[in-house]
């Protein structure tokens, strides 16, 4: 049986090999879903838990764990798609330029 020469990364400092390794680290932690809510009409964000929502209001620092059987609570969409599509938008010439049709 042949066997396959494996290469392996050489760094050139200790610091190089741990940066490395905090690089793959990151890749592998998972973030919390995160959407834009509102929760008995306070604008905020809603952060999923095991145990229902984390709820915590736009410019404000209470944080209130809310149940998934809440209806108080209203998920307007998750921030990181919200936000890459405003991105594009902004892109695209701005809100303007997608509703009148001009590219």
């Amino acid at each position: 049986m042949q066997s396959i020469a494996h290469t392996y990364p050489t760094y050139e400092t200790l610091a190089e090999a741990q940066a490395c390794t905090d690089f793959a680290a990151d890749r592998r932690r998972v973030a919390p879903v995160q959407h834009y809510a509102t929760y008995h009409e306070v604008a905020g964000v809603a952060t999923r838990r095991a145990g229902g929502w984390t709820f915590q209001g736009d410019g404000g620092a209470d944080t209130w764990l809310v149940s998934y059987k809440d209806v108080d609570l209203v998920l307007l969409g998750r921030c990181d798609l919200a936000d890459a599509q405003r991105e594009a938008d902004t892109l695209a010439g701005g809100l303007a330029a997608n509703v009148c049709g001009r590219r």
